[in-house]
């Protein structure tokens, strides 16, 4: 029992720490374990056909959307925010309104980054 724990254990990390590379993420790769097939797909193209993006956030328990308090796709882990690569941003805009069919945010004054989540389509831009 205590061989098959240490395996089993071993290759959840092999397994993270793959989830991990993928995507680029700057915190454990726990953030993105719970991450579904669909946005992490999504973000794997993005980065075959345009370079590696940098997640920002995926999973955060509790997250609230500002003015609402409605809870945020982040908080069910449904939800990733990134910056794409340098100068592709249009690009991969475009790209995801003709290929993501959930919904996907902008943000400008200083943030810059982009949301998308596997929600209704809907597109939204806010500045922050």
């Amino acid at each position: 029992m205590k061989v098959r724990s240490i395996v089993t254990s071993r290759a959840l990390a092999l397994a993270a720490a793959a989830i991990s590379a993928s995507i680029a993420l700057p915190a454990p790769s726990a953030q993105a374990a719970c991450m579904p097939g669909q946005l992490r797909t999504i973000i794997n193209q993005i980065n075959s056909k345009f370079g590696r993006v940098q997640v920002i956030s995926t999973h955060r328990p509790g997250a609230r959307i500002r003015g609402s308090g409605k809870a945020s796709y982040h908080a069910s882990c449904r939800a990733v925010d990134f910056h794409p690569p340098r100068g592709k941003y249009g690009a991969v805009l475009a790209w995801l309104k003709s290929h993501h069919s959930g919904g996907i945010g902008t943000y400008s004054c200083n943030l810059h980054h982009i949301h998308i989540d596997t929600g209704p389509r809907v597109r939204w831009h806010k500045c922050q």
